[in-house]
């Protein structure tokens, strides 16, 4: 447990990067090591870095001062239907585009993903009451990742020979969505039964997309053609929200409900440019656009419930999560210059990209069992529905993907500290954007996806003395006494 807590001082510093599920997905990035292994569960029993994100009341009830979940290894496996040619032909350009190989694209992708890391510090009692739990009260800081997308199919290609026409494909798109979130919070034992908790969330979104596809048609009796389709946009935006909890234990059973309120956002700006060209052996033309302006990314309000039961070799909880629809939840407007040719013609053009949200309703339910002391089992079940109603051309999301998710792991406990390790499975299916280039003006249209992966997941939480002594132990090791 030492050595866990040396490792976790150090991972702390460590940079967040992305993973591979989809935006509009509130529980696509676990917030805690105990919680994603008990089904994504915490309203009710949480008592580890997913307390602030989830019911900030049941930050009083953790007994660590660090908390650290460090989702290492994370493996996904993405399919989509028809990739290269999503939609119909203009065959009277491009003829019979031949779709002998496979238009389906499957991608294998794994990333390195830190997700929490939480600092746990007690405050001086409230009252005068000597016994119990009342009064007492706790601070937590903490920072994590609580939502991410990352498409990196760059470098794929298509080609495909047919009796009379052939076509070559170049193909690369790169997408990221990122939702950070800095959470001070803080919870008080108003009773031994009840207790209180608020949270102010500090949410940095990070959005971009970029792609890339160049493809040349050739042989028949139809000219030959080449065409380029080139789109990016990006945005930041920056917002607070507020998050109050509240718990209420009555025996063995437990009761935890949370409130989180819509943001207001303080800060919003995105890019978008596009290079669309055409040739053949009787037309050439393209346009190109660049703008820039607002982009907002707002949070929906949610609501959340949770029950427990509690028994002296373990625990089981079931969550449910409430998210509200939000309308254009995400909206990139831009205004700038379009540029055609041959005409010469620099037009002034606003161009706005929004996602609307739906209600989204998910729910967790996990267990954790204690075989001895010292050693514990943990598994859970949950859902990440999309909450993007639609995806199309005009919409800031690329992806809707629904998940079902299974988690399961191990957990020892000792004086040090505890240490967790397990893994969540999931699967989803959905929707994806794919450029259909064998159109008179390129398009970005949905076709059909699906995917499975693993995370696995190390987590902890030790103290601030359990830190120093692993220091101390390292520093006898490499400096023995004389």
């Amino acid at each position: 447990m030492r050595w866990f807590a040396l490792v976790a001082a150090l991972l702390a510093l460590a940079p967040i990067s992305r993973s591979a599920h989809a935006q509009g997905n509130y529980r696509s990035a676990p917030t805690g090591g105990r919680s994603a292994l008990m089904g994504n569960t915490g309203i009710a029993l949480g008592t580890d870095g997913a307390a602030p994100f989830l019911n900030p009341a049941t930050v009083v009830h953790v007994d660590s001062s660090l908390a650290l979940t460090l989702n290492f290894v994370s493996v996904d496996v993405w399919h989509v239907a028809n990739y290269y040619v999503p939609g119909p032909v203009d065959t009277a350009t491009y003829g019979n585009v031949p779709t002998s190989g496979s238009s389906d694209i499957t991608r294998v992708a794994g990333n390195a993903v830190p997700s929490t890391f939480c600092v746990f510090a007690g405050l001086p009692r409230i009252g005068s009451a000597k016994e119990g739990h009342a009064g007492e009260q706790k601070f937590a800081a903490c920072l994590g990742a609580t939502e991410r997308q990352f498409f990196d199919w760059v470098g794929q290609g298509y080609q495909a020979n047919g009796p009379d026409r052939a076509t070559t494909q170049a193909n690369s798109v790169r997408r990221g969505w990122q939702r950070f979130v800095v959470a001070p919070s803080w919870a008080v034992n108003v009773t031994d039964q009840l207790a209180l908790g608020a949270s102010v969330h500090g949410t940095f979104t990070d959005y971009n997309s970029l792609v890339s596809v160049g493809t040349t048609t050739t042989g028949g009796t139809l000219p030959a053609t080449a065409s380029v389709f080139q789109a990016g946009a990006s945005g930041n935006d920056f917002g607070l929200s507020a998050l109050i909890g509240a718990t209420l234990t009555l025996g063995r059973v437990t009761l935890g409900a949370s409130v989180q309120s819509p943001d207001v956002s303080l800060y919003g700006h995105g890019n978008i440019n596009s290079y669309v060209q055409f040739a053949s052996t009787t037309n050439v033309s393209s346009t190109t656009y660049l703008g820039s302006g607002s982009f907002h990314a707002d949070e929906p309000t949610r609501f959340s419930l949770g029950a427990g039961y509690q028994w002296p070799t373990g625990t089981v909880e079931l969550d449910l999560q409430l998210a509200l629809a939000q309308n254009d939840a995400v909206r990139l407007d831009t205004s700038g210059t379009q540029l055609q040719t041959p005409a010469a013609a620099s037009i002034p053009t606003t161009l706005s990209f929004a996602t609307r949200y739906e209600p989204t309703l998910n729910v967790g339910v996990g267990g954790e069992v204690y075989v001895r002391p010292s050693l514990s089992l943990l598994g859970g079940f949950g859902t990440d529905l999309s909450a993007i109603s639609t995806i199309g051309p005009t919409t800031t999301a690329s992806t809707s993907l629904d998940r079902l998710f299974w988690s399961f792991g191990f957990g020892t406990h000792g004086t040090g500290g505890t240490l967790l390790i397990g893994a969540q499975v999931y699967y989803g299916w959905g929707s994806t954007l794919a450029p259909n280039v064998y159109q008179p003006v390129p398009v970005l249209q949905p076709t059909g996806m699906s995917s499975f992966g693993v995370l696995f997941v190390l987590a902890g939480a030790t103290s601030l003395n359990a830190i120093e002594q692993a220091v101390t132990d390292v520093k006898r090791a490499i400096v023995p006494n004389p």
